[in-house]
Parts: C-alpha cells; sequence; structure tokens
C-alpha cells in the first residue's frame, strides 16, 4: 500500500473490519441468497434552488454502467456492493432567462453498505435502516488521470416504503454523512458535515424483483 491515498486506505480498512464482522459471526448468520446484477441506467441528478429572487435548475444527463452483489443473510438482514462507471454527463443550468450548458468528466464509484429490515420488504409497508461507504474516484482536470483524486464518504440512513399493488411504490428516505474524506487535486482532507439529507422516491417493484 505505498503510495496509496489516505482515503483509499481507510476504505479498505473499513471493508475489511465489516467482512470481519460478518465471518465471525453467529453459526446462523449464513448467506440465504446471492444475486450478481449488471446494471445500466440514466444518470439524472436535479437541483432547484433560489438565488436573489432567480430560480435556478441545474439537470445532470448521463449514462451509468456497472454491476451490484446483494447478500441475503436473512429476510431482515443483506449487504450490497456495487460498482459504477459513469464515462461523462452533460451538464444544463438555466438561471431566469439565462441558459448554459456544460460537460462533466468520468466518475467511478464503489459502495459497499448494509441494511437492516425493521419491517420486512414483502409487506405493503416497510422499514429499513441502512449504513454505508462509498469511494469515489474522479481525475481533475476534466479526463485527465481516473485516479489522480478520492473521495471516501460514511453515511448512516433509514427508508420507509409504502407500496401500492405490484406497480409502484412510494419511500421516504432521510441520510446523515458521517465523515467525507478527499485526497488529491482540489482542497483534500475532512470537511464539515451537512445537514440531513431527506429524499421523496417513487419504485416499481416488478422491476426490483427481477433476478
Amino acid at each position: 500500500m505505498v503510495g496509496a491515498p489516505q482515503s483509499l486506505k481507510s476504505a479498505i480498512t473499513l471493508s475489511s473490519i465489516a467482512a470481519a464482522l460478518i465471518c465471525s459471526g453467529s453459526s446462523e448468520l449464513r448467506a440465504q441468497e446471492v444475486h450478481l446484477r449488471p446494471q445500466a441506467g440514466l444518470y439524472l441528478p436535479t437541483k432547484v434552488s433560489i438565488q436573489n429572487g432567480v430560480l435556478h435548475i441545474r439537470q445532470k444527463v448521463g449514462v451509468t454502467l456497472g454491476a451490484r452483489l446483494t447478500l441475503n443473510f436473512t429476510e431482515r438482514f443483506d449487504v450490497v456492493t456495487g460498482v459504477t462507471y459513469l464515462p461523462g454527463y452533460a451538464m444544463f443550468h438555466r438561471a431566469g432567462e439565462e441558459f448554459e450548458l456544460g460537460t462533466g468528466s468520468h466518475v467511478l464509484t464503489a459502495t459497499t453498505g448494509a441494511q437492516y429490515w425493521l419491517l420486512p420488504p414483502a409487506r405493503v409497508l416497510s422499514w429499513e435502516v441502512h449504513s454505508g461507504v462509498g469511494l469515489v474516484f474522479g481525475g481533475q482536470p476534466a479526463y485527465d488521470d481516473l485516479f489522480a483524486s478520492s473521495t471516501v464518504t460514511g453515511i448512516l440512513g433509514t427508508t420507509v416504503r409504502y407500496r401500492i399493488g405490484q406497480i409502484v411504490s412510494f419511500h421516504l428516505r432521510v441520510q446523515d454523512r458521517v465523515y467525507r474524506i478527499r485526497s488529491g487535486g482540489g482542497d483534500p482532507g475532512r470537511r464539515p458535515r451537512p445537514p440531513l439529507q431527506v429524499s421523496f422516491g417513487l419504485g416499481f417493484p416488478f422491476l426490483e424483483s427481477i433476478r
């Protein structure tokens, strides 16, 4: 690990601790199901804000490729690890009558997390608590070395989901960023924690059930 970024060392250490805790658990905690799913999707984060009385709309558009590995230990506990690559994205910014168009460079993301269902996902009303670690790589300036900089983020959160039949589900998610450490490029180091993040979402259970 000579010369490895401190954030990468931290991510590896945290992953090793998580693996040790899982492996050292009771003999009853055994993986019942393992699912490996390739993934491709749209990257569409949107931000709406008002600055000096002017409405600002920022939209990013891109395509992501990756895979997700899910370990279902019990009906209530599972661990999910995923890798996602974003080759690049377009950025649209509208402020009043002004309109800007830009581009963003490639981003590689690796995440691992565990979730425990207080109310099982098979129910109409389900509730889970989760914790995870994410590692993001992205070179600066644009399209420079992909591993020129990295950011490690740890989160704690909970999600409540209400399902309507087998077609649509609504969820409310609350997350707290426990820490964020950045190395290489920009201003490396630990950054202040933001307030709680609250989001609403719409899901399609019949797609989630496809393995």
